[in-house]
């Protein structure tokens, strides 16, 4: 890309146009073109593409800031420096109200063209960055302006004017309060003059007619404008409905799960009041009328009192199921070796019956609800106690870093699970073996699952029949290391 500076000079002096050129071209590596009026001016900016013009102000028919005039009409945005022979204030006042970029006056010696070339150079670099500017905010999906502190638009972008219903050149001198309700032009006016006052950048919200914005309220300072602000607006209308829409879903669901939870409630309370029955009963009938009983209606009794113990076991179990998210504790930095002991402590009685040695590694400090890592802990081992066909069941409890999280491990050397069960186990319920074989209510490892749903982990195993089986799960580190 072509980066050179073109320059056009325009001079009634043949000779002094000339000079200007061949210095500017030989000596600052510009490219140059000469005009000798007005009129062959604006014939060269019609016709070629020009950085910068460099104009006498005294030249016959049209003058230099009537030559600039009539550019800028024509829509030549390009810098204008001005030279005139004699230096006047009246002239150099016109010029800087026309908008002449830079007034230079003619003088002898070499030292005027380089403080010439040092002008064309910034006015050119300026301009070139202003236009990067313009393109950038003129391309943008953002809704951008500037507005003076009477609250009238300077400019806009496209986006704002086609969000105002409007084009960029009918939006520039109108008012806010012309395009955005009254009370809305009202409170972006205030902050837009504290902006101003304070030279601060405010961000905020607000929104009407069903939209919502997020604005971003700069103080700017143009030279020749008076005091302004910039407005950089984003419409986050879809984000805001979204917000609404799960903001809903979410009290929906926190109101189906107490209802949920409460359901549970009076579910286990209506259940168990009759099983307490007919389990009392049962026994009383088994004491007042033992003697009399045969064989087969012992056995008829103790299968009813047991089908009781068991169904009220599965309706506790399935209540504690239910309150894992409602009744949860804190999340905190807990120690792990300690989760251990207590989940062990818990379980002394089937630890003392079966022999099972549990150990386990050092094992680090994670961020979790402490209470029910307890309760994991206790059904893994516990599951690998009761699945176990050795003399000593042999359960072995590690951990080691993954990134943000730990991985936990509870390894046994228990029956093992058949490949393919590996998912049906965690499912509420599910068993793979009867009760005359293994007791339980098939909540113990779906409730594993739910306690790491809520904590946001995962949970699987690595198993082989006969062979014994490994359960993995994960646990926030919470930026602590392994202790």
């Amino acid at each position: 890309m072509d980066t050179s500076i073109r320059v056009l000079v325009v001079d009634d002096s043949s000779f002094y146009a000339q000079v200007v050129a061949d210095t500017l071209a030989t000596d600052y590596d510009m490219t140059t073109m000469k005009a000798n009026d007005a009129r062959e001016g604006l014939e060269r900016l019609d016709t070629a593409d020009v950085d910068c013009v460099v104009t006498d102000y005294q030249m016959p028919e049209t003058n230099g800031i009537e030559f600039l005039e009539t550019a800028r009409e024509r829509g030549f945005e390009q810098p204008f420096i001005l030279l005139t022979g004699t230096g006047s204030e009246a002239v150099a006042s016109e010029a800087v109200a026309a908008g002449v970029t830079h007034y230079f006056q003619k003088d002898e010696g070499e030292q005027q063209f380089e403080k010439l070339a040092n002008q064309i150079d910034n006015a050119v670099e300026q301009r070139r960055t202003e236009q990067k500017y313009e393109l950038l905010v003129n391309n943008s999906p953002d809704l951008i302006a500037q507005i003076n502190a009477d609250g009238e638009f300077v400019m806009a972008n496209a986006a704002m004017a086609e969000n105002l219903d409007s084009t960029p050149t009918a939006l520039t001198g109108q008012s806010l309060f012309d395009v955005v309700p009254d009370d809305v032009a009202e409170r972006r006016l205030e902050i837009g003059r504290e902006v101003i006052e304070t030279g601060t950048t405010r961000r905020f919200e607000d929104g009407y007619d069903g939209e919502y914005f997020h604005n971003v309220f700069a103080s700017v300072d143009l030279p020749g404008e008076r005091e302004t602000f910039q407005v950089i607006t984003r419409d986050i209308t879809d984000r805001k409905e979204a917000e609404i829409e799960l903001k809903e879903t979410v009290e929906k669901l926190e109101e189906s799960n107490a209802q949920l939870e409460q359901f549970a409630y009076v579910t286990s309370h209506d259940l168990q009041e009759p099983l307490r029955m007919v389990s009392s009963y049962m026994q009383l009938l088994e004491r007042g009328y033992k003697e009399d009983l045969d064989e087969d209606a012992q056995e008829f009794i103790d299968y009813a009192v047991d089908g009781a113990n068991r169904m009220k076991e599965m309706i506790n179990d399935l209540l504690k199921y239910s309150r894992v998210d409602s009744r949860g504790g804190e999340f905190e930095q807990t120690d792990f070796e300690s989760v251990v002991e207590q989940a062990t402590d818990n379980l002394q009685v089937a630890i003392h019956e079966s022999g099972a040695e549990v150990t386990h590694d050092p094992l680090p400090t994670a961020v979790c609800d402490e209470s029910q890592m307890v309760v994991l802990l206790q059904n893994l081992v516990s599951n690998a106690i009761k699945y176990c066909d050795e003399e000593t069941p042999e359960i072995h409890v590690s951990a080691e870093r993954d990134g943000e999280n730990h991985v936990f491990s509870v390894s046994d050397n228990g029956i093992g699970i058949p490949e393919g069960e590996s998912d049906e186990v965690f499912r509420i319920f599910s068993r793979l073996h009867g009760n005359d074989e293994y007791s339980g209510t098939g909540i113990g490892l779906a409730m594993c699952q739910k306690i790491l749903d809520r904590h946001e982990g995962d949970i699987w195993l690595e198993s082989e029949v006969g062979e014994g089986s490994t359960f993995y799960f994960t646990v926030s580190a919470g930026g602590i290391g392994d202790e």
